[in-house]
């Protein structure tokens, strides 16, 4: 036999490692176990996700009830098939979106595609933890110029922004406020979790299964009111996403919502994380307050050591988590993690820090602010383009989102003009041991028209 990605990926199912990393169902444990006979084609007798019968319809319908929006749909393409369709639907080819400049890529790629302008309002840093913090009102960056407003909350640290009185913003111009809550599917599960963005929100994606007991590529998308142009987003979720959907994912996505519906154990979930907060002090390890109990953000600044490292250790460990950087590591923890999970988490940490010097400084490393914009997106994507080496791109106009993964937040925007603070911050990370996405063999794509 030679298949070896499903080789590689059999002996990673086999090795039964702990994961605080998504999806939600833990690497099978949550899920339905009959769902792989539910791989069929469009029929008569199975119906059309993009053209919804009886039992389409009744499954968004009850989707629509848990969440409490006017439509909701079951999408099979990840957030980002919902953000391509949710822009879509808000703003016009020319328009221009206001988003926050921690958005995700899919944001920027959107735009690129669609021929949207794009224009960013500043996002304050945690100073300790150097990770994008809430936003509390954005009025003073809505224009006339603006179509719509895009934010991510929670964020990738589980940071929620004040998404009631954002959107009471921008309705006050009667342009829509579009929000990717791709992490908080989970917040309809217990009401100690944040009200979701659905209750207040024009337009609304979640990922289900990054924190539901939903296969990759099952997501949600919620809209309510008048301000989304909804026969245009409808065209364009049947454009962005496959014209022959899997009806596992769907049915998984489905089952995920059922499992929300009745009894469920987040509130047990949600207990054992907040005593996992209360443990972890004792090693020294900062944890970040966060407005989602159950995603874990721990700071090692006090160690001489970074996230990147300890990802490593815990790897070797048999322990994988979501995210690290330079500081911090990322842990998502669902109903499908365990107790004993958390406790071979803790002991695994408490020989970290326990082996790790004390760091001699530690001074934060914030990420860079944006630079300014030259080129839109889609003039970027198309413009005629070549290869520099990235320590000498400063001035130049880059052609491509340079993106540390995860979070898929860009240091480098398409169409911005690259600085050498961003230059220089990417260096840092790379050589830390960061995934970056966007620069090949050192080397970045910048316009031809960047010094015009």
């Amino acid at each position: 036999m030679s298949a070896p990605l499903y080789e590689r990926l059999k002996g990673y199912a086999d090795k039964n490692r702990i994961s605080f990393a998504m999806p939600g169902h833990k690497n099978g444990r949550g899920l339905n176990k009959s769902l792989l006979s539910l791989d069929v084609t469009e029929l008569g007798a199975t119906e059309n996700l993009h053209h919804g019968g009886r039992y389409v319809n009744e499954a968004q319908h009850l989707l629509s009830r848990l969440y409490g929006s006017d439509k909701s749909y079951i999408l099979t393409g990840g957030s980002t098939a919902a953000i391509q369709a949710m822009i879509c639907g808000a703003v016009k080819t020319g328009g221009t979106l206001l988003a926050a400049a921690d958005c995700h890529m899919s944001v920027i790629n959107t735009c690129a595609l669609l021929g949207i302008n794009i224009r960013f309002f500043p996002k304050s840093t945690d100073p300790v933890f150097c990770v994008p913090a809430r936003t509390d009102t954005i009025k003073e960056y809505i224009t006339d110029t603006a179509d719509a407003v895009i934010i991510t909350s929670p964020n990738y640290y589980g940071i929620c922004s004040d998404i009631k009185r954002i959107a009471e913003e921008c309705h006050e111009k009667n342009i829509p406020l579009i929000v990717d809550e791709a992490h908080g599917a989970h917040f309809a599960a217990d009401s100690r979790f944040p009200v979701t963005a659905v209750k207040y929100a024009d337009a609304v994606c979640q990922s289900a299964h990054k924190t539901l007991n939903a296969m990759n590529g099952a997501a949600y998308l919620h809209v309510n009111g008048s301000l989304i142009n909804r026969n245009r987003l409808e065209k364009a979720l049947y454009m962005f996403q496959s014209s022959s959907p899997s009806y596992v994912i769907a049915s998984s996505a489905d089952i995920a919502r059922d499992e929300l519906t009745g009894e469920n154990k987040w509130s047990e979930t949600y207990n054992l994380c907040r005593s996992f907060r209360e443990k972890i002090a004792v090693t020294g390890i900062k944890v970040l307050e966060n407005d989602d109990m159950t995603r874990l953000v721990f700071n090692f600044s006090d160690f001489d050591i970074t996230g990147f490292k300890v990802d490593e250790y815990l790897s070797e460990r048999g322990i994988d988590i979501e995210a690290a950087d330079l500081f911090n590591i990322v842990l998502i923890v669902t109903p499908s993690n365990t107790a004993e999970d958390l406790n071979a988490l803790f002991g695994a940490l408490n020989e970290i820090t326990s082996s790790a010097g004390k760091r001699k400084s530690a001074a934060p490393i914030t990420p860079p602010p944006a630079c300014a914009k030259a080129l839109s997106p889609q003039a970027a994507f198309y413009s005629d383009w070549r290869e520099v080496e990235l320590k000498n791109a400063a001035g130049f106009v880059s052609c491509a989102n340079v993106v540390p993964y995860p979070p898929g937040i860009p240091v480098i925007h398409m169409g911005e003009v690259i600085g050498g603070e961003q230059i220089e911050y990417i260096e840092t990370l790379s050589a830390a041991g960061a995934e970056i996405t966007g620069i090949t063999d050192g080397k970045i794509t910048v316009s031809e028209l960047s010094n015009e």
